[in-house]
């Protein structure tokens, strides 16, 4: 899992909510994947965060938390727009497809928002190595 995060351009995270929080499974492997904190490879990893509750707020609380744990772990998170799926119960249809417009619609924005900032890290890194390494 390491290794995975390590090699992507951008990192996609959908969590549920449980008891106003991210999952203690997610947090978990967080901690794990991110230790030793020289092998954290959520370091300057762009990462988007999406949720989904049977509630109103579509998890929007579980997002808050987990923004918190990636920041002190050095990630940049991408939080324009937010996609959180209240009612999720009802927005999925029997397959697990979501069937709703305007969360699809935020989720194309926010990962084209991600996909943005990766590219744009790439093409930095490798304009700042060739100017500090001559590469």
């Amino acid at each position: 899992m390491r290794r995975s995060i390590g090699e992507a351009d951008l990192v996609v995270i959908a969590t549920p909510e449980y008891n106003h929080s991210t999952s203690g499974a997610l947090k978990n492997a967080i901690d794990w994947v991110s230790r030793p904190r020289k092998d954290n490879p959520f370091e300057w990893k762009p990462v988007v965060i999406m949720s989904a509750s049977t509630g109103m707020l579509g998890g929007i609380r579980a997002q808050e938390h987990l923004r918190q744990i990636l920041a002190s772990l050095g990630a940049l998170v991408i939080t324009y727009p937010e996609v959180v799926v209240g009612s999720a119960d009802s927005k999925f249809d029997g397959e697990g497809r979501l069937r709703d417009p305007a969360a699809l619609r935020f989720m194309d924005q926010l990962l084209g928002n991600g996909l943005r900032l990766a590219r744009a890290l790439r093409v930095g890194l490798e304009v700042a190595d060739a100017r500090i390494y001559g590469k």
